[in-house]
């Protein structure tokens, strides 16, 4: 998984290790709270989900609000960004390096930010030489990712790129331009991917789509609260407690 999918995913994958602590949005009751099997982006744990619904929503409107804590899914995540550099060592093409990673989450987004090296190697004529280094770019990375809901559906988009202390700067492949090219490219193919824009299984089911997605800290832990709207009856609840006793939540497969 690419490293902005890897940053976005407290943002997508509501995917805990401790239980959550945090009470719902005001004016919604809690109507699940049990320990959960969730499987989003390939990764199955056992995460404490807690849903809400808001009693004062419109006739024949649905919506529904998911707690949970992602604090221990941070450390995680973060080696999953050091692992995503370490498999970047291209023999003739691109190679990466980085320390270590730092996730945090301002107002309404989420930031991560690490020293990342990059290199680029030519082999010659058809890649038929021995390796040899045209750019060497270093520097601090500092990313910050906001999450949208755009007609009810979970959008990511960069916010701020900011390069410090660099190194080795080069006119052709300056670490700027590969990084932006980098994180472009990955924050269309996951906007694209519908396990991603999409509400998880069984709630796209009964036709909830997203209305708004937060994580903030609360007495050091980190929650994340996502909301969804549906039309329908109230029956839907009953059906998605059946499903994720079943089940569990689990991505569009």
């Amino acid at each position: 998984m690419t490293i902005a999918m890897r940053a976005t995913v407290f943002l997508l994958c509501i995917v805990a290790i401790a239980p959550a602590r945090a009470q719902g949005p005001d004016g919604f009751s809690k109507f699940y709270d049990a320990p959960t099997q969730v499987n989003l982006g390939g990764r199955p744990v056992v995460a404490e989900i807690a849903l809400y619904t808001d009693e004062n929503a419109e006739p024949e409107t649905l919506r529904m609000a998911l707690v949970t804590d992602v604090t221990g899914f941070i450390e995680e995540t973060e080696r999953d960004l050091e692992n995503w550099i370490a498999t970047r060592q291209d023999r003739c093409g691109e190679r990466w390096n980085a320390g270590d990673p730092y996730i945090g989450f301002p107002t309404g987004a989420i930031r991560f930010r690490l020293d990342l090296q990059y290199e680029f190697y030519q082999c010659g004529w058809n890649g038929q030489g021995a390796p040899w280094r045209v750019v060497r770019e270093a520097g601090a990375i500092d990313v910050t990712l906001n999450a949208l809901v755009i007609d009810g559906r979970l959008q990511t988009a960069l916010d701020n790129l900011t390069i410090s202390e660099q190194a080795g700067v080069n006119q052709f492949l300056p670490l700027e331009f590969v990084t932006r090219r980098v994180l472009a490219s990955e924050l269309q193919t996951l906007n694209e991917n519908p396990k991603f824009y999409r509400a998880p299984q069984p709630f796209h089911r009964e036709g909830f789509v997203y209305e708004a997605i937060a994580a903030k800290r609360e007495d050091g832990r980190v929650v994340i609260t996502a909301t969804y709207v549906a039309d329908g009856d109230a029956g839907a609840y009953e059906r998605i407690v059946a499903a994720l006793r079943e089940d569990g939540i689990y991505s569009e497969r």
